[in-house]
């Protein structure tokens, strides 16, 4: 372009310095385009005009957005549906919908291998070696057995680091033991059957005790942990069973619901499964954390009220967000892989979907719950 207006001249330009001369002839065998195919000048009478006439709605202003990608799929629900599925649904809806519903599944890649020694064992390993110490200790069995399977396994990092890490361990897991003992009492199964807003619900709930359920996990206390408790409290209550439910959990964490007449039980599973129905059309979007946390900024235990006045609302909204995305200690509940294949930011719109919902479902839980 440079070599081209220094060597030509435009008729007329004679008279005119060489830099003015080049401006003029670029201005002439050049055409500047639009950006963007819709723009309006593309259609304004003239030689520069588009052919694209797919465009014409969107520059004349009269064309429609496209719908969500995400549709609600047709669903017919199961005339029955047993508690292990539901179970399975609520312990994470919207993974729930991905895997049982459109049969797909994602996995995180981790595959970096470590450089160094591990002196901790870290996640599911850690849950899952904890899960088997605190039951031997509920059932006061001999721990040192178990110690010495999980050495010769590998499962437990080497040497004195290892036995380090299993003292540490069994001084939190006999804590928890011993609240679990305490309140516990010969249980059976007792199976399940009942007929709930047009579906029979069937399976089996375990370890039933003639003053209610008793439940313990080696975890942090959470909403989805109380998600699971009052499901299965539920349809204890809806069965005919009169005690309260607990779960016990680490650092005197502590779920515990009173117990609740048959009606109103079976009003309150009835909402449980009407999500089951809901969340296998379209992802059902209850957070627990997240929302769990803006419910608990929310509610007003006292009075048994929502509060809605401003201060509040940008309270809730920030535990919400702390909760969604975490800190440089804790991941934030947001770094869900199955969440993230829903949206990868959060909008205005997911979120206060993510609110309606979540205290939709997750209410009850702050409401009924008595632990202190």
């Amino acid at each position: 372009m440079d070599y081209i207006g220094q060597s030509h001249y435009l008729p007329g330009d004679e008279t005119l310095t060489c830099d003015e001369s080049e401006a003029r002839v670029k201005a002439h065998i050049t055409r500047l385009h639009t950006r963007m195919p819709f723009d309006a000048q593309n259609y304004q009478p003239g030689e520069q005009q588009s052919y694209a006439r797919e465009w014409l709605p969107a520059a004349s202003q009269s064309g429609k957005a496209h719908s969500d990608f995400v549709q609600p799929l047709p669903f017919t629900m199961p005339e029955t549906l047993t508690l292990e599925s539901l179970q399975r649904f609520w312990a994470h809806p919207v993974r729930a919908f991905f895997q049982m519903r459109l049969q797909v599944n994602f996995r995180s890649e981790e595959s970096e291998i470590p450089d160094a020694e591990p002196f901790e064992l870290e996640g599911l390993t850690r849950y899952q070696l904890n899960q088997q110490l605190l039951n031997t200790l509920v059932e006061e069995d001999d721990a040192e057995r178990l110690f010495r399977r999980f050495r010769a396994a590998g499962e437990l990092p080497y040497g004195a680091f290892g036995e380090i890490f299993w003292d540490a361990q069994c001084q939190e897991m006999q804590q928890l033991a011993s609240r679990v003992i305490a309140c516990r009492k010969p249980s059976q199964s007792l199976e399940v059957d009942l007929l709930c807003n047009g579906v029979q619900l069937t399976g089996w709930l375990p370890q039933v005790q003639e003053d209610g359920l008793l439940r313990w996990r080696p975890a942090l206390i959470s909403v989805a942990q109380g998600v699971q408790l009052w499901l299965e409290h539920l349809v204890y209550c809806a069965s005919g069973g009169s005690g309260e439910s607990r779960l016990f959990l680490r650092k005197e964490g502590e779920w515990r619901f009173p117990p609740l007449d048959k009606t109103q039980a079976m009003a309150y599973l009835a909402q449980l499964i009407e999500g089951y129905r809901e969340g296998m059309s379209s992802p059902l979007l209850v957070l627990p954390e997240s929302g769990g946390a803006w419910i608990k900024a929310c509610y007003d235990a006292e009075n048994d009220v929502m509060l809605d006045d401003d201060d509040t609302l940008q309270k809730a909204r920030t535990k919400f967000l702390q909760a969604y995305e975490g800190n440089m200690m804790v991941s934030g509940e947001g770094e869900d892989i199955w969440y993230q294949r829903l949206w990868r930011q959060l909008e205005s719109e997911t979120l206060q979907a993510i609110i309606a919902q979540s205290r939709h479902y997750l209410l009850p839980l702050f409401r009924f719950n008595q632990s202190r």
